[in-house]
């Protein structure tokens, strides 16, 4: 009896030490930091001071999704810009976030952690906390913006985007706050672009779009009414890019860019294909062939709307753009062939001012040039001699 009193003492007083323990833990002050990488672990924002309760509660979690939306994000820069995109986990001492990208040396991350989410609750209010790697400081900025498309040096009063090229990749920062849109008095023209902190980027970072308010670019609606069109007709404008736009190494721009132009007519009409002009290539050769619109098309979208088919197969080639996107150009891998092709032209081709094959922008609505529905397939037959 004796005995089992002992075991049913120890018992309690491991209990009691347990419930304690917890207590401690849960009174420890909660740090936000970043765990630089190591070997091939990349960069992890991390948050310590957590109970081992809590701890144990999120080691089963899913690695994204609830509850983690509620309890940690981590965002690049401002508290309302868009979430990074990565993986959460509970270590046994603290709790981890990997991004799926990178972290950026010298970009500032926001990161909130609301405690009273955790399993064992705390009265301390969120957290928020700006953080970030160095800068690699040990490099002299190198990179550069290498143009804007179009290149032409009038652009249509209802242009609606616009391509900014690097040398090099850049951060995933939104430009928003790095380009700026300036008249010919020297003003800002302010609300220009489209409001968003979204990743407009190309897959490895060196080309960024840029929209222009459909807004203010579409007729008849209340942005267009009320402040009217960002680019008017007979005007010079000038695109600014500041240098303070960070490299994907964290580094600035090595200068900063001025692009200038005039605004001439708007463009309201959709893209009439049947005027286009085909000059075929010979047979037995691997000629040039080239395809003149008469007018400038979106240059991001004429690496990937236009294509040639034979007998219903891709022909792989390479593709160029003439200055002002008026020409497109296709070198077959193989020679020509004789006899019927097909220029392949895909709906969700448009020219600078967002009107597509057949369709005028000012009869449709905004899209994302990214979307997933199927284009459809436009058709111009030439033939090889």
């Amino acid at each position: 009896m004796r005995f089992r009193n002992l075991v049913f003492l120890l018992i309690a007083a491991a209990g009691t030490f347990a419930c304690g323990r917890d207590r401690v833990e849960a009174s420890r002050s909660l740090a936000i930091s970043i765990a630089p990488p190591s070997g091939t672990s990349p960069a992890r924002v991390l948050v310590t001071g957590v109970d081992a309760a809590s701890l144990r509660a999120l080691r089963n979690a899913p690695r994204a999704g609830s509850p983690w939306d509620s309890l940690f994000r981590v965002t690049v820069g401002p508290a309302t810009a868009p979430l990074v995109a990565g993986r959460y986990s509970a270590s046994d001492t603290a709790l981890e976030f990997e991004p799926l990208f990178p972290l950026d040396p010298g970009l500032e991350y926001t990161v909130h952690f609301d405690p009273r989410r955790l399993a064992t609750p705390r009265t301390d209010s969120t957290i928020v906390k700006v953080v970030s790697l160095p800068a690699r400081a040990d490099r002299t900025p190198s990179t550069m913006v290498t143009g804007i498309y179009p290149t032409n040096s009038e652009m249509p009063e209802n242009q609606l985007r616009l391509y900014v090229t690097f040398s090099a990749p850049m951060s995933r920062q939104s430009g928003i706050d790095f380009v700026h849109l300036i008249d010919d008095n020297g003003k800002p023209v302010n609300n220009a672009f489209l409001p968003l902190e979204a990743d407009f980027w190309n897959p490895d970072h060196t080309r960024y779009t840029l929209f222009l308010d459909p807004g203010r670019v579409k007729r008849g609606i209340t942005p267009n009414e009320q402040m009217g069109r960002p680019l008017q007709r007979g005007r010079a404008y000038a695109l600014v890019i500041d240098s303070t736009w960070r490299d994907a190494n964290g580094l600035p721009l090595a200068k900063p860019f001025r692009h200038e132009f005039r605004a001439g007519p708007a463009i309201e009409k959709g893209i009439d294909i049947n005027a286009w002009r085909v000059f075929a290539p010979r047979a037995g050769t691997r000629d040039t062939l080239t395809v003149a619109f008469g007018q400038s098309l979106d240059h991001g979208l004429l690496q990937r709307a236009l294509g040639v088919e034979r007998r219903g197969q891709a022909v792989l080639g390479d593709v160029a753009i003439s200055r002002a996107e008026v020409q497109w150009k296709f070198v077959p891998r193989q020679t020509w062939a004789s006899g019927e092709y097909r220029l392949v032209v895909l709906s969700i081709l448009e020219d600078v001012a967002g009107n597509r094959v057949g369709r005028p922008f000012e009869v449709d609505m905004f899209e994302r040039v990214d979307s997933t529905a199927k284009a459809e397939k436009n058709y111009i037959p030439f033939i090889v001699k």
